[in-house]
């Protein structure tokens, strides 16, 4: 598998004793809400992508961003969404390697 740089994506808690965790959404070339792929993060406020998402897109080109806070019952905010060039793809591997005796 090729080695990708990895992004760190932030936001900031909220001040919430209801706040059980939070859920990241993504839409390749945007679009994002609430019927887009997503994962639930935990109560956490800080991501490393594609690591700490394993079903997150390996493409290049501009991905939409939404992060929603989720209470205990499974209610959630307004989604914060913002949207940024991503490039998660490597070359290709060189090929015809030769070892040769001088």
């Amino acid at each position: 598998m090729a080695k990708v740089r990895k992004t760190q994506i932030t936001w900031d808690a909220v001040d919430s004793p209801d706040v059980a965790g939070y859920r990241l959404y993504w839409a390749v070339g945007g679009g994002v809400d609430y019927n887009s792929e997503f994962l639930e993060v935990g109560n956490v406020t800080e991501i490393i992508l594609p690591d700490d998402v394993p079903s997150f897109p390996l493409v290049a080109g501009n991905i939409e961003i939404g992060v929603t806070a989720v209470n205990q019952r499974g209610n959630e905010s307004d989604m914060s969404v913002f949207s940024a060039p991503f490039d998660f793809t490597a070359p290709r591997a060189p090929g015809n390697i030769m070892v040769k005796d001088l």
